[in-house]
């Protein structure tokens, strides 16, 4: 087979076809491994923080569900404010477990009927979150509530106020 016959239009035109599904099939490996390692990554770090996001301080020990109190988990929780940075607020739960929640547009900022924005809060509101957490061990927030402030000084109902005590 001679070079003129090689470079013929119709074997350049398969050449070209298998060359251009070779770069269309490398891409789309691409992709997939991309992809994968984003999806691999993501799991790697939920899975590290996994016991500190999901049941906080003390580890293993505890249970998830404590019906006394509430709990601050990776999908929600409830505390005191103690810092506010651009977006994001650092909340400081029952068990002194401090989450960091990060605000975007989507987020609906609630107190009572009304809707607030984020310049609204201050530093000791108490909130309720429900999100998502994020890989950073972050909950980026869906929804916040604005609180009363609780009647009790700490999560195990030490020195609650009695409500009762003027039906007495």
């Amino acid at each position: 087979m001679s070079l003129k016959e090689m470079f013929k239009p119709t074997h350049l035109n398969k050449l070209l076809i298998i060359l251009a599904t070779m770069v269309v099939l490398v891409f789309v490996f691409s992709a997939g491994v991309l992809v994968g390692h984003e999806k691999g990554r993501f799991s790697r770090n939920w899975g590290e923080n996994y016991y500190r996001n999901i049941i906080g301080p003390g580890g293993r020990g505890r249970g998830m569900m404590d019906f006394g109190r509430p709990e601050f988990n990776a999908h929600s929780g409830f505390g005191q404010i103690i810092k506010i940075e651009g977006n994001s607020l650092v909340v400081k739960g029952p068990d002194n477990v401090e989450k960091t929640i990060v605000i975007n547009d989507q987020t609906a900022i609630q107190k009572f009927n009304q809707s607030l924005k984020i310049a609204d809060l201050r530093v000791d509101d108490y909130i309720v979150v429900i999100g998502r957490p994020n890989n950073q061990g972050q909950v980026e927030a869906r929804l916040i509530r604005v609180m009363p402030a609780p009647m009790f000084n700490n999560a195990n109902n030490e020195n609650a106020t009695d409500t009762n005590a003027d039906l007495k």
